[in-house]
């Protein structure tokens, strides 16, 4: 649900704005997903090096 509220209202600024404007809300976008998954990565190394025991 949230999704698509999110999807419907980024596309609605995507038209009624200029290419500048477009390509940098794609950056902003980017960055946050990039964050995102870094934040990820770092988690499951953390979890990965909790389990394994050390001697």
């Amino acid at each position: 649900m949230l999704k698509r509220r999110r999807t419907h209202s980024f596309k609605r600024n995507v038209i009624f704005s200029t290419a500048t404007r477009r390509r940098i809300m794609l950056r902003n976008l980017h960055k946050k997903v990039i964050w995102r998954r870094r934040m990820f990565a770092m988690q499951q190394m953390s979890e990965l090096s909790d389990s394994t025991p050390t001697n």
